[in-house]
């Protein structure tokens, strides 16, 4: 069954599109709402913003560490701890690390 013919709430594809962010979100439908089509997409446009600064702060706590090493051929300047050769030129790198002399 389609929504449009039994939810008198949801009258345009804009009505349709916020309420599935809103419910991805996990925001909810709380009492205060912004009225109308732009008021809708100024609201999606917020949770896909805050969705995507809780992803951005995921990905910066769990992406591994880089160490600053200049690689020779290309200078590329951070590469992973453990790296073996540069990802930008492919040189053979030697990163000191804090069990080698």
């Amino acid at each position: 069954m389609r929504q449009h013919q039994t939810n008198d709430k949801i009258q345009n594809y804009v009505d349709a599109l916020y309420f599935t962010v809103t419910t991805l979100t996990t925001t909810g439908f709380g009492d205060v709402t912004l009225n109308g089509s732009a008021g809708k997409l100024i609201s999606v446009l917020i949770m896909i913003f805050g969705v995507s600064l809780f992803l951005r702060l995921v990905q910066v706590l769990f992406r591994p560490r880089k160490v600053e090493f200049e690689c020779p051929g290309c200078g590329l300047n951070r590469h992973e701890q453990d790296a073996v050769h540069c990802k930008a030129c492919g040189r053979l790198l030697h990163i000191v690390n804090e069990g080698e002399d």
